[in-house]
């Protein structure tokens, strides 16, 4: 039989408001009677309802993260990182993969807030690439948290977010200020709002350096970039493009599992990295850590910007109030290592 708030304020000879005191708000019972009750607790293996104490004190100390690829690494540091800090605190996660469905997200969202999640979580999910939109203007009853570039600054809702184009242009600069021309843009659909940020930064930087197309070029990788499979179909069309005779002599790869699809191209020619071509990836995700070549990459900052949502939800729940919704947004930067 499961055990009750009454069962134990019976053994203890307590009225049920002070085991509940003893569970939610234990400073406010004596020593004494704390000590008696928390004692019993632990010989009857009570375990109190976390649910329902939540609705007692108006927050449940759990959050709801809506995530569009669980598998994509870059949104798998961030969550890890949001989860690490959280479960210190005592929080309770919910996790929800959306799968990059956009009626699966919108469920989601329900059956969270139905939950009484204290706040809502979206990492990269579908809606911002959408027309519509959903989460931008979402009417939820808890905070909402953005974590995505691609969110516009006059969002009813908080935002932390990291800028790409300064890493992109430092990235570009070191290709330039080493002469290794022709510098290929190895990019994604640029329908998606991260590439197409890429293909804008570089057009804008080649116009400013005075660079010609043919110095700094654009290729395209339609389809799904953000799972292991698109490192082998990277490699081949990779493998088409440097065995050409104009063969780039560096490559920005649009994320690090384009980048490693590169990589496996340029072994199978026998090109040399990075003597005959030098590889810049973005993200820096573990897969340009733990590369048989280390990647060199712009990094993306996805453990600052974990820490950075998991520190907002704890303010938001100790009773911080801003007057306006917090949007934080911190630079990329390129990390070099053994690819350039």
């Amino acid at each position: 039989m499961t055990l009750t708030i009454k069962d134990i304020a019976a053994a203890a000879g307590v009225s049920t408001a002070t085991v509940s005191r003893v569970v939610n708000n234990p400073e406010q019972v004596s020593p004494e009677t704390r000590k008696r009750i928390e004692k019993i607790i632990a010989e009857k293996g009570y375990e109190p309802n976390i649910f329902a104490r939540g609705l007692m004190r108006a927050h449940t100390d759990s959050v709801g993260i809506l995530v569009s690829h669980l598998v994509n690494p870059y949104i798998t540091s961030i969550v890890d990182t949001i989860e690490s800090i959280l479960s210190r605190s005592g929080t309770y996660i919910y996790l929800c993969n959306c799968r990059q469905e956009k009626e699966l997200e919108h469920k989601y969202a329900r059956d969270l807030l139905k939950r009484k999640v204290d706040t809502l979580i979206a990492v990269e999910t579908c809606s911002f690439n959408s027309s519509s939109q959903f989460l931008l203007d979402y009417q939820a009853p808890c905070p909402v948290i953005l974590i995505n570039e691609h969110v516009g600054l006059n969002s009813r809702h908080h935002i932390v977010r990291c800028d790409q184009e300064p890493g992109v242009r430092e990235a570009l600069q070191f290709f330039v200020s080493r002469e290794l021309f022709p510098i290929v843009l190895f990019n994604g659909d640029p329908r998606q709002y991260s590439f197409k940020l890429k293909e804008d930064v570089l057009r804008s930087f080649r116009t400013e350096a005075g660079l010609s197309e043919e110095q700094m070029q654009i290729c395209y990788l339609y389809g799904d970039t953000n799972y292991e499979n698109i490192v082998p179909k990277t490699a081949d069309y990779a493998y088409q493009l440097l065995s050409g005779k104009k063969r780039p002599r560096s490559i920005l790869a649009g994320n690090d599992l384009i980048a490693l699809g590169i990589l496996q191209a340029a072994q199978k020619l026998d090109i040399r990295i990075p003597d005959d071509l030098s590889v810049i990836g973005v993200d820096n995700t573990i897969l340009a850590r733990t590369s048989l070549i280390p990647l060199s990459t712009i990094d993306l900052r996805t453990e600052d910007l974990g820490r950075m949502a998991a520190e907002l939800y704890l303010k938001l729940r100790n009773g911080a109030q801003p007057a306006a919704p917090v949007h934080e947004t911190i630079p990329s930067f390129l990390r070099l290592r053994s690819t350039t």
